[in-house]
């Protein structure tokens, strides 16, 4: 399971940096408008799977690290109690990516110093429980990005800006 969970880790990190890379190619004004996107804009979708990353990858399983990740405070404080990047972050697209790539780099440390994958764990939302091997929820949260950047690569595609940042074949 754990070569698993790196090589999704791995792709993922991946596909932020090249996901990132075409946003730079982009009007920032398009970025940030609400194209119709389940979470508004591109950039609002890309919030929202960091902040996942961030609350629920990091935070939740975080505590199944046989060592604790250096600096991951600062990380934690990134994000508002309302689940969102704090305005300057969100709104500077340099300071975007330097936090989406150090949750990235935590995120593959934290599967590298788990042990236990095979582990019950539970994960609660408003409204609902869900109950699962600690690798499963790992697995499905790292598929949840994929899902997500899959939305952000269509809603380019819509606007006519070139893209492919989703393909673990160019790894």
């Amino acid at each position: 399971m754990k070569k698993t969970l790196l090589l999704q880790a791995q792709y993922n990190e991946f596909a932020n940096t090249n996901m990132f890379a075409t946003f730079k190619k982009c009007p920032k004004e398009v970025l940030y408008k609400d194209c119709g996107l389940h979470y508004g804009s591109i950039m609002q979708t890309a919030e929202h799977i960091l902040c996942g990353d961030i609350g629920i990858v990091l935070g939740h399983f975080g505590a199944f690290a046989s060592k604790k990740l250096e600096n991951i405070e600062e990380i934690f404080a990134s994000v508002t109690s309302e689940h969102k990047l704090q305005s300057t972050i969100y709104e500077d697209m340099v300071a975007f990516e330097a936090l989406r790539n150090k949750v990235d780099s935590k995120i593959i440390a934290l599967i590298e110093s788990i042990e236990d994958f095979e582990s019950i764990a539970t994960l609660s939302f408003p409204n609902v429980e869900f109950q699962k091997s600690r690798g499963f929820f790992i697995l499905a949260l790292l598929n949840h990005a994929t899902h997500h950047r899959g939305q952000i690569a269509g809603a380019l595609d819509m606007l006519k800006i070139e893209n492919d940042f989703n393909g673990m074949l160019g790894m």
